[in-house]
């Protein structure tokens, strides 16, 4: 039986990537009885059973296209031996939900995840009454203003987490930016790293020495290999204060040379190295 994993509850967007996921690259439904979704409260307890092996495969937000880098999730993987071999996109539509019968001018709260509140700024600009309320999830949120019953209370939430409930929508369009989107990377155990250069998209992880132009040299090795740079991303390095490492995207597709070399020359310039990634680009 496959085993996959994703944080949230249903009418998370993470539950609607991983629906999407099972049908378009497993292409199986989610009723089938070979498969088994399983839902965390949190995302370290399920990096953890990946790495135990209690699941197969997890399904992790790592970047969004109004707020950028996920770092909460990218942090917990690092260090790990996990590898993404699949990406997907999932619109987000975020939907301020009420009540049955509540006035969106009577709402005074408004509960959802950090992430979906920053993306939907416009709309407490517009509302000045209301007040963002940082809770648990998107659709845990939705869930929790049924269990109050409070009418001066919303939540925004996905389409799927309001319609579960059974909310109104108050304002269905409560986004800032319409194209909204969440990419997700679909992880699983290290096995091994094919280095062939058969894939749209690389993603490391790496920590340089503390000297002037580490990064710089490291990235000069980039452009020797012709290895078009999509993404570079500093992270504190835990407990090491004020040093960082580097999430680095990059498309290998046109690149001299082959990974295994480029992999010992980046070794060789750094004090850390993690191949976080390696997949087909899915757009």
């Amino acid at each position: 039986m496959m085993r996959i994993g994703y944080q949230g509850i249903p009418g998370a967007y993470s539950e609607a990537a991983t629906i999407a996921f099972v049908r378009e690259q497993l292409h199986v439904e989610i009723d089938d009885e070979r498969l088994e979704i399983i839902s965390y409260d949190d995302f370290k307890p399920m990096v953890d059973d990946l790495v135990a092996e209690k699941v197969d495969r997890i399904v992790m937000p790592i970047e969004n296209s109004t707020t950028g880098l996920i770092a909460r999730t990218m942090d917990i993987i690092r260090y790990q031996p996990v590898l993404a071999k699949y990406e997907h996109y999932q619109p987000v539509n975020h939907v301020l939900w009420g009540l049955p019968g509540a006035d969106i001018h009577q709402v005074t709260k408004v509960y959802s995840h950090p992430e979906a509140l920053t993306q939907c700024k416009l709309l407490f600009d517009r509302y000045p009454n209301m007040d963002p309320v940082a809770y648990i999830d998107t659709a845990v949120s939705a869930e929790f203003i049924v269990q109050k019953d409070d009418p001066t209370i919303a939540a925004i939430a996905s389409p799927r987490a309001g319609d579960l409930h059974g909310l109104q929508a108050l304002e269905p369009a409560a986004y800032d930016e319409s194209g909204n989107m969440t990419r997700f990377l679909v992880f699983e155990r290290y096995d091994n790293i094919d280095m062939t250069n058969t894939h749209d998209k690389i993603m490391l992880y790496i920590e340089t020495p503390h000297e002037p132009g580490a990064l710089a040299k490291l990235l000069q090795v980039l452009d020797v290999y012709r290895i078009n740079l999509e993404g570079l991303n500093a992270r504190p390095i835990p407990m090491k204060p004020f040093r960082y490492g580097f999430f680095i995207e990059a498309d290998p597709s046109n690149m001299i040379g082959d990974l295994e070399s480029l992999e010992k020359i980046l070794k060789a310039l750094s004090t850390h190295i993690q191949v976080v990634a390696q997949f087909k680009q899915n757009r």
